[in-house]
C-alpha cells in the first residue's frame, strides 16, 4: 500500500485500447516487422531524401544548437560514428510527425511549419534546419510523409518506425535482397524489435514484484533504443495516474524514466516517442516542445552501458549537478536559450578537486551519469543486445568488473547480454528493487565459462529470481521473422528476500510453446515454480509444478551417470549406423523436437537414392548386447525426453546431456534390468515401423519416432521411476508433458493430427 492507502499491485497492463488488435504485437497473420515497414516506407524515403540533400557547412553547428543535449558527459573511446546528415533528417521527420499529432499546426503542413512549432518562442541564435534545404526537397519530403496516414497503427508502431536500421530479417531478405545490409547490421548489433505485448508483460510483472511506490520509482533501461520499454512504463504510469490521480506524464518522464544507448539517434528517437505522449500538457504549462524535448533528453546518456561501474551509493559531486539544474530550468517555461554543454569524462574522472577521486580504469562511475539515483535504480527493464563483445581495449577492466568474464579467457565471441544480466543487481538498489530482462534462452543451458560465471553471480547475489522460458516453435516470442528461443528474467529485492552474498531464491518455468492463436493468452498463463536447493551455475532447469521440481532434485542427487556404463561415447557420421561393428551401439541424433531420435544399427531402403546426411550423431558403445538394449530403452523413455527439455534448448542434443542421465547398470535389480533390456529389444522392433525419411539439400535424414508406442514407453518409464525412487504418479506427469509438448494447441485443427499418436486404439 502507498501512503494514500492505494494498492499498487497492478493487473496486466493493457496498452492503448486497440480497434481490433495491436500491430505492435505479433499475432495470427501479423508480423511486427512487416507491419512496421508498411507504415514506415514514406518516413524512411523522406529521411533518405533529406539526408542526401544537406550540403551546407553550417549543418553541424545548426544541428548542435537544435538537438545536442543541453548537458552531457562525452566519452571519446565510446564514440559511434553517426553522420550528422542522417541524424538531422531523422529528427526533422520525427518533429513533423509529433507536430502533426499536436493539433497545433495545420493538417498536412510542411516541415518548416513543424520546426517553427517545435521551437516555440525560444530565441535561437541559428536558423532552422529546414533553411539548409531547398524548397523542392522540403516539398517532396512532405509528400512522402503524407503517403502514410498518422492513424492508430502508425502511433502504435512509432518507436519501431524510428528505428534506423529498417527491415532486416531472413524473411525480409527473401522478399527483398537489398535488405541484407540492414539484416547484417542488426545481427552484428544484436538488434531486435521488442513486441509491445512482451513489453507490457515485462513491465506489469516488474511493477507487481516491486515492494515500493511505483510512480515514484526511478526506472532505467540500459539499452533503451528508441524507447519501447520506457514507453511501456509510461503506459503503466498513465493507468496508475488515471486511477490514483498522480503527477503529469511529463513530470513522471523527467523524474522517473532514464535510458542509456550507444546510438545518439536512438536516444533522440526515444525522446520524440516520449514527447508524443505528453503533448496536451505543454500548452497548459507554457512549455515549447523544444524545452520539453530537451528536459526529457537530459535523462538519456550516450554511453556504452557495459562500462558503467556498479552503483555504490556514493554521493555525487556538487560540481556535477549542472544537469539537474538545467533540467529544472527547461521544465519551467523560461523561454530562454540554453547552449549545449559537454563535459569530457576523462577530465571529470581525473580532476584532483572532485570528490569522486581518481579513476585509473575506463569504467564510468555510476553517480556521474545519474546522481538522482546514486543508491541504484528502483526498476530496471531492458532488451539488451545479443551481440559479440568484439575487440575491446578495456577487456582486462571488464573481467574485473563482471563475474561472467572473470574466469573467461579474452575472446571477441563472448556475448554482451550476460553483462546486462549482471546489471540487474549492479545498477539497482540493494534495499528495494525490481528488474526484468529478455534474453536468449542460452542463459539457461550454455556451458561456457562466461555463462556459468553469470549464473554463479545470479545465484550468489541474493534476491529472488523468476524465470520464464520460450521456445521458437510453433511460434516465436519476437514473431515469425525473428525465430529465436528466449528467456524473460525477473529479479526482485526487498526485506523478505535473501541478502546479496547469500543464495538467491529461484523460481523457474517450463519451456513454453504456443501458436499464433494462443499468443493473446500466453502472458496471462505464465506462472513460476520454486526450485529445491540447486546451484544454478551449471544450468537453470525449466520446470513446471512442484512435482517436476521435486523429481528433478531427486535425480540430480543421484551420483551415477550414464557415460560410466559405456565403453565409449563419441560422435560419428550417420552412415556408421548402417555398418557393422564389434561392439553393440546405440545412436542418438544431434537435433530433436517432438522426440529424441534414438536408434540401433539399421539398413537403408534399397530404393533409396539420396546419400545420408553428414550431420554428426552421438554414438554410445556398450560391452554387451543386453546393456545396449537397456541403454536404448532408457534413451527412448519419456523421462529422458523430459530431462533433455528441462536442461537443454528443446532442439540441440549436446554431448553433455548424457553426462546428466543418472542411470547405469547398477541402478537396477537383476529383474528390472532383464525387463528393461527386453523392453528395449521390443521397442526397437516396433519403432522400425515408424521410420521417417526427410530429404534436405539432396541428402536424407533417417529418424525413428516413438510417439505412438505408448505401452512400451509406459513400461520403461515405470521401471526408471522405480529405480530412481520417484513418486509413481510421476509417470502420468511425464505422459502429460509429452502430450502437451507435441500437441501444443489442441484447439488448432492444423495440429489435431498429432493427437493421434497418444490414442492407444489408433493404428499409425
Amino acid at each position: 500500500m502507498d501512503a494514500a492507502g492505494f494498492s499498487l499491485r497492478y493487473p496486466e497492463v493493457p496498452g492503448p485500447p486497440p480497434r481490433r488488435f495491436r500491430r505492435s504485437a505479433p499475432g495470427e497473420g501479423i508480423s511486427l516487422a512487416s507491419a512496421t515497414e508498411a507504415k514506415a516506407a514514406g518516413v524512411r524515403e523522406a529521411v533518405t531524401l533529406l539526408a542526401t540533400s544537406f550540403n551546407s557547412v553550417e549543418l553541424e553547428e545548426v544541428f548542435r544548437s537544435e538537438f545536442a543535449p543541453r548537458w552531457q558527459l562525452t566519452f571519446r573511446a565510446q564514440d559511434q560514428a553517426e553522420p550528422v546528415e542522417s541524424r538531422a533528417a531523422w529528427n526533422l521527420v520525427a518533429t513533423w510527425c509529433v507536430a502533426q499529432a499536436s493539433g497545433q499546426v495545420p493538417k498536412r503542413s510542411g516541415l518548416t511549419e513543424s520546426v517553427a512549432w517545435f521551437r516555440g518562442s525560444t530565441p535561437f541564435p541559428v536558423p532552422a534546419l529546414t533553411s539548409l534545404l531547398a524548397t523542392g526537397v522540403l516539398w517532396r519530403a512532405q509528400q512522402l510523409l503524407l503517403s502514410s496516414p498518422l492513424d492508430h497503427d502508425f502511433w502504435d508502431l512509432f518507436p519501431y518506425i524510428l528505428e534506423a536500421h529498417g527491415p532486416g530479417s531472413r524473411a525480409s531478405v527473401m522478399r527483398d535482397p537489398s535488405t541484407v545490409v540492414a539484416r547484417e547490421a542488426k545481427r552484428k548489433g544484436g538488434v531486435f524489435y521488442t513486441p509491445s505485448d512482451v513489453v507490457d508483460y515485462m513491465v506489469s510483472h516488474t511493477i507487481n514484484n516491486y515492494a515500493g511506490d511505483f510512480p515514484r520509482a526511478k526506472c532505467l533501461d540500459p539499452a533503451c533504443g528508441t524507447g519501447v520499454m520506457l514507453l511501456g512504463l509510461l503506459r503503466a504510469f498513465a493507468q496508475c495516474s488515471a486511477i490514483h490521480g498522480r503527477a503529469t506524464r511529463l513530470d513522471y518522464i523527467t523524474s522517473s524514466l532514464y535510458g542509456c544507448d550507444i546510438s545518439a539517434h536512438a536516444l533522440d528517437a526515444a525522446t520524440f516517442v516520449l514527447l508524443h505522449q505528453c503533448l496536451p500538457e505543454l500548452k497548459d504549462r507554457g512549455l515549447s516542445p523544444w524545452e520539453a524535448w530537451h528536459a526529457i533528453r537530459l535523462n538519456f546518456a550516450k554511453v556504452d552501458s557495459i562500462t558503467i561501474a556498479s552503483a555504490n551509493g556514493s554521493p555525487p559531486s556538487p560540481s556535477l549537478n549542472g544537469r539537474l539544474a538545467t533540467k529544472q530550468q527547461l521544465a519551467t517555461a523560461s523561454s530562454t536559450w540554453l547552449s549545449p554543454v559537454e563535459i569530457p569524462f576523462h577530465e571529470v574522472a581525473q580532476a584532483k578537486e572532485t570528490t569522486l577521486g581518481f579513476y585509473p580504469t575506463p569504467t564510468v562511475p555510476f553517480q556521474l551519469l545519474f546522481p538522482e539515483a546514486s543508491q541504484g535504480f528502483d526498476l530496471l527493464i531492458a532488451n539488451p543486445p545479443y551481440a559479440a563483445l568484439g575487440e575491446r581495449s578495456d577487456y582486462a577492466t571488464l573481467s574485473q568488473e563482471y563475474l561472467s568474464l572473470a574466469q573467461a579467457k579474452p575472446a571477441t565471441r563472448h556475448n554482451c547480454f550476460p553483462l546486462f544480466v549482471e546489471m540487474m543487481w549492479r545498477l539497482t538498489s540493494p534495499k528495494i528493487s525490481s528488474s526484468a530482462l529478455v534474453t536468449p534462452l542460452s542463459i539457461a543451458f550454455h556451458r561456457s565459462s562466461q555463462y556459468e560465471g553469470c549464473r554463479y553471480g545470479m545465484y550468489w547475489q541474493g534476491g529472488k529470481w523468476q524465470l520464464a522460458f520460450f521456445d521458437r516453435e510453433p511460434h516465436a516470442l519476437f514473431g515469425e521473422e525473428v525465430k529465436t528461443r528466449n528467456a524473460i528474467l525477473f529479479r526482485l529485492e526487498n526485506s523478505e528476500t535473501p541478502k546479496r552474498g547469500q543464495p538467491a531464491a529461484i523460481e523457474t518455468g517450463p519451456l513454453r510453446k504456443w501458436t499464433s492463436r494462443t499468443r493473446r493468452t500466453l502472458f496471462q498463463s505464465i506462472d513460476f515454480t520454486p526450485l529445491e536447493a540447486i546451484n544454478i551455475a551449471t544450468g537453470i532447469p525449466k520446470l513446471k509444478g512442484s512435482q517436476q521440481s521435486h523429481a528433478f532434485a531427486l535425480l540430480r542427487k543421484r551420483l551415477v551417470r550414464l557415460p560410466s556404463w559405456c565403453i565409449n561415447l563419441t560422435t560419428c557420421d550417420p552412415s556408421e549406423a548402417c555398418s557393422t561393428a564389434e561392439t553393440p551401439r546405440v545412436f542418438v541424433g544431434g537435433t530433436a523436437y517432438n522426440f529424441l531420435n534414438v536408434y540401433r544399427g539399421f539398413t537403408l531402403d534399397e530404393r533409396s537414392v539420396q546419400p545420408l546426411s553428414e550431420s554428426s550423431i552421438h554414438c554410445l558403445e556398450f560391452r554387451r548386447e543386453a546393456d545396449a538394449r537397456a541403454g536404448f530403452a532408457i534413451l527412448s523413455s519419456r523421462l529422458v525426453f523430459w530431462l533433455w527439455h528441462v536442461m537443454g534448448d528443446g532442439f540441440h542434443v549436446p554431448g553433455w546431456l548424457f553426462d546428466e542421465l543418472p542411470f547405469v547398470r547398477s541402478s537396477f535389480t537383476d529383474a528390472q534390468f532383464e525387463q528393461l533390456a527386453a523392453l528395449g529389444a521390443t521397442l526397437w522392433t516396433q519403432i522400425q515401423q515408424h521410420r521417417i525419411v526427410s530429404v534436405n539439400g539432396g541428402k536424407q535424414t533417417i529418424a525413428f519416432r516413438p510417439l505412438a508406442l505408448n505401452q512400451e514407453r509406459d513400461a520403461i518409464d515405470k521401471l526408471l521411476i522405480e529405480a530412481a525412487a520417484l513418486p509413481a504418479t510421476f509417470a502420468g506427469a511425464l505422459s502429460d508433458f509429452v502430450l502437451n509438448t507435441v500437441v501444443v494447441d489442441p484447439t488448432d485443427k492444423r495440429r489435431q493430427h498429432l493427437q493421434a499418436y497418444f490414442n492407444e486404439d489408433v493404428e499409425l
